[in-house]
């Protein structure tokens, strides 16, 4: 496997003169069956980074150097990405920091948990055996648990402990599948929005403890700005899943009334049981939800030839019904001969026990019908790795 470290530059000529020696005279070596290679990305670093970076390669045939204008963290590591996987053919690519905060004895460790089957690899600070700087205050401590904290709750992965972690090592059949052109972020936050796309692909991933330092040289280039701009490209990521999921609520909203109307009227004007009464509702309901998912729900994925329409039509009253039978109606049965009717009486409204069990019933069944829908109706094709 061919793995490229990239390695982003900007007025970091004292680190990388003794950093690229480390990399390719200690470390690489100690990495068996693999062809490593470095690429720095340099923003044509005034003090002359570039400059040692090119004697360097007069030395070393595995290293390569990118020049281009500073535009973001996250720009270059997304020039870098491009370059290594179109230009250097990389089967994996290693984001690392070349001001010595992460410890390049762990590049063989993130290697060896890809050989153990990993398709994304995150050393992280924040599992056992991993640390932070202990010259951080107690200030920047919170701060970086709590921006972790944050990313895990809103994007709803706590599997993954080190949401905002900068080296990581990434097979490119996954990366190629993110559209690197188009992050939420220049700058430190692309990390997290590259993370959230290889997630959804259902990477394969493995955390490995690494210790966080403080810089050798130089200071610190993270700014206010910076976690301003994490906080709001995980908003948008988190936005963007619901996008999909609000659509189901509001059509599902739109075929509750229906079904609710109907077996009102049938239950209370014409004295259908309660069970009956909701299958007919449910029907005609399960007919409006296909047809507004189809166009507007999942519409990326829409059925338009009649012929697939029709079968789609038949799949969705298939697995409807499963649910409307098994899980609508079957709430509404079990509170019928467990609990009985009734009126529950709040205040001046009076409600009838019939239509509490119908609001469960439903409620259980929309999060049933948001997961078949999207794995078998209106699937999306499977990614070729």
């Amino acid at each position: 496997m061919k793995i490229v470290v990239i390695l982003p530059t900007y007025n970091e000529k004292e680190n990388v003169e003794k950093l690229i020696p480390l990399l390719i005279e200690k470390i690489f070596p100690k990495v068996k069956n693999h062809q490593m290679h470095l690429l720095v990305v340099d923003d044509n670093s005034p003090d002359g980074t570039g400059a040692v970076v090119e004697e360097f390669m007069k030395k070393w045939k595995s290293i390569e150097l990118l020049k281009g204008t500073k535009n973001g963290l996250g720009a270059a590591y997304v020039r870098g990405m491009h370059y290594a996987m179109e230009s250097m053919k990389a089967d994996a690519v290693m984001e690392f920091d070349a001001d010595f905060q992460h410890d390049p004895e762990d590049i063989p460790h993130l290697i060896h948990a890809m050989d153990e089957g990993a398709d994304y690899v995150i050393g992280s600070r924040y599992v056992k055996g991993g640390g932070i700087p202990k010259e951080w205050g107690i200030h920047r401590k919170i701060i970086s648990r709590f921006g972790g904290l944050f990313a895990q709750v809103m994007l709803m992965r706590f599997d993954v402990h080190d949401m905002t972690s900068g080296y990581k090592l990434t097979k490119t059949s996954f990366l190629k599948n993110v559209d690197l052109d188009h992050l939420f972020s220049k700058y430190y936050a692309y990390k997290l929005h590259i993370l959230h796309d290889i997630l959804k692909q259902k990477a394969k991933v493995s955390e490995v403890p690494i210790i966080f330092y403080e810089r050798k040289e130089g200071s610190s280039k993270i700014t206010r700005k910076d976690l301003f701009d994490s906080f709001w490209v995980v908003i948008r990521l988190r936005i963007q899943d619901s996008q999909k999921f609000l659509k189901f609520l509001v059509v599902g909203g739109f075929g509750f009334i229906i079904n609710a109307i109907i077996l009102k009227i049938l239950s209370d004007n014409y004295n259908w049981n309660h069970s009956s009464a909701n299958l007919v509702g449910a029907g005609v309901a399960i007919f409006s939800n296909y047809n507004f998912n189809n166009i507007w729900t999942f519409n990326e994925q829409k059925v338009s030839r009649i012929s697939s329409y029709l079968w789609k039509l038949l799949q969705f009253y298939a697995t409807s019904a499963f649910g409307v039978i098994f899980i609508q109606t079957g709430t509404i049965w079990i509170g019928d001969h467990l609990i009985g009717a009734g009126v529950l009486h709040i205040g001046p409204l009076a409600i009838k026990y019939y239509l509490i069990y119908f609001v469960l019933g439903t409620g259980l069944l929309l999060i049933w019908n948001f997961f078949i829908y999207s794995k078998l109706i209106w699937k999306k094709k499977k990614i070729e790795k």
